[in-house]
C-alpha cells in the first residue's frame, strides 16, 4: 500500500469550514436567504389563495380540493 508520508508525528489538522470562515458565512447567509424566500412564497400564495376563494374563482387548476368552492 502505497503512504506519502514517512510519519504521522508533525500533522496537522486542516478544517474546510472553520469557525467565522468564509465557508460558513456564506452558508448561514445561504440558509437565511433561503427560509426568508419561503416565507414570502408561502405568503404571497396564501393571499392569492384567499382572494381567489373570495372571488369563486379555482386556487389551482385541477379538481377543488376541500373547502374551495366549486366552479360551475
Amino acid at each position: 500500500m502505497f503512504n506519502p508520508f514517512e510519519s504521522y508525528d508533525d500533522a496537522d489538522v486542516v478544517f474546510t469550514f472553520g469557525g467565522h470562515s468564509v465557508g460558513v458565512w456564506i452558508v448561514f447567509v445561504l440558509a437565511v436567504v433561503l427560509f426568508v424566500a419561503f416565507f414570502v412564497r408561502m405568503i404571497t400564495h396564501e393571499n392569492e389563495a384567499y382572494k381567489a376563494i373570495i372571488e369563486h374563482k379555482p386556487v389551482e387548476p385541477g379538481p377543488a380540493a376541500e373547502g374551495e368552492p366549486p366552479v360551475y
